[in-house]
């Protein structure tokens, strides 16, 4: 009977691992996605400046990228000053590449949490940097680097755990519980 019940438990995870696919996160940024700076938080978005950006591949023929706009997650916003944020300009020239690399000399961005098929920044295009997207279609700004703001003190919303990881998690305390049970027979 155990047998089974672990056959059934690895064909279940085998189902629940090849549903799995790589692209856009929709989930807000982790920590490691972004720094803070002047009391706001800022990432380095894109490689590219404009919401579709098509892509030749040999492999795969034409492709498209779609870079998503600042309020595709919440609290996000292009680095325009305001009324509400009148430095903004100011302080994202500021920021140089340096503080954009940890402390294990890896980049900080989060590129796969705006963009369909990017998933890296070019960093020798660091000055080349825009805060906001140009959709006006001018090809020539098409190849900046593009940095999202928001205020540090903006809350991250819940995060809920997929049906997935709780499947696996169930499965691996039924699977406790049987083993703790054959043990004690």
């Amino acid at each position: 009977m155990i047998k089974y019940i672990f056959t059934l438990i690895i064909a279940l995870f085998m189902m629940a691992s090849s549903s799995a696919s790589a692209g856009l996160i929709t989930t807000d940024l982790t920590e490691d996605t972004y720094i803070s700076y002047g009391g706001y938080d800022w990432t380095w978005a894109s490689p590219v400046n404009v919401t579709n950006y098509v892509i030749n591949d040999f492999q795969n023929g034409q492709r498209t990228n779609e870079f998503k706009d600042a309020d595709f997650h919440a609290g996000w916003m292009e680095i325009v000053n305001s009324a509400n944020n009148p430095d903004l300009e100011s302080l994202f020239l500021d920021l140089e590449l340096s503080d954009f690399i940890d402390v294990n000399n890896v980049i900080i961005s989060s590129v796969s949490y705006w963009n369909t098929l990017f998933t890296d920044v070019d960093v020798t295009q660091f000055n080349e940097r825009l805060g906001k997207k140009n959709d006006q279609g001018d090809d020539q700004f098409f190849n900046y680097e593009t940095f999202y703001v928001r205020a540090s003190n903006t809350q991250a919303p819940a995060t809920v755990p997929e049906p997935t990881t709780l499947l696996i998690f169930a499965a691996g305390l039924a699977g406790f519980a049987l083993r703790q049970r054959k043990l004690s027979n």
